[in-house]
């Protein structure tokens, strides 16, 4: 069980790495409150599409579903809108985007932690939306590290499976400060990583595609 408030020896610290990200969102937040914009996402249509091919992943119905970098927790009102009764939790580095989600839903466990440091508990679905796209001025090496050891963890940490989103480098426009991957270098390093179950989507209308990797062959 995730405590309502946390520990204050269990407060995580951001990475020189990660520091600058998280005060990247914490800026959007603040400017544009807890909406698609404060996410840092153009609007909520593809904040919402990026929600739908994360949970095609498999029926998510009756399943312990946590999402990392959950932020205001805009995923758990996608789910609620289409009446799918998951057990959902969520985890984000930052602070404030924790209680944003916490007043947002009260009584839902959001959790101050780094689970991609740290797992510690099990759920049978680990979701990430849009916690690799943005690097800022960190190098592609490091960021790509920091993506391959961030889709271990949630692996780590899940059951049945994990989904997680990425821009894809197949685009006719670039900025430094996102990371674009390589669909058919990823597909390698989850079959050869992680399990040979594993989906990859490009096919919707974002610059960007959505991996499903699964313990077990899909019935």
């Amino acid at each position: 069980m995730i405590p309502s408030a946390d520990p204050a020896a269990a407060q995580p610290q951001p990475s020189a790495l990660e520091r600058p990200v998280v005060e990247h969102y914490e800026r959007k937040l603040a400017a544009h409150g807890p909406t698609a914009r404060g996410m840092d996402w153009r609007d909520e249509a593809s904040q919402e599409l990026r929600f739908e091919m994360l949970c095609s992943v498999c029926s998510l119905a009756g399943k312990s579903v946590h999402e990392v970098g959950a932020g205001a927790g805009h995923l758990l009102d996608f789910l609620r809108a289409r009446a799918i009764a998951a057990d959902y939790s969520g985890s984000d580095l930052s602070r404030v985007m924790v209680e944003t989600a916490r007043a947002r839903h009260p009584g839902v466990r959001f959790a101050h932690r780094d689970v991609l440091a740290s797992p510690g508990e099990r759920f049978d679905v680990v979701l990430a939306s849009g916690i690799f796209h943005v690097k800022l001025a960190n190098g592609d090496e490091e960021w790509r590290a920091f993506i391959e050891q961030g889709v271990r963890q949630m692996y780590e940490s899940c059951r049945v499976a994990i989904s997680f989103n990425l821009m894809t480098h197949r685009v006719d426009y670039r900025s430094d400060a996102l990371y674009y991957a390589n669909p058919g270098e990823i597909l390698e390093f989850c079959t050869r990583n992680l399990s040979r179950f594993v989906a990859l989507r490009h096919d919707y209308g974002l610059h960007e595609f959505t991996v499903h990797v699964y313990r077990n062959a899909v019935a």
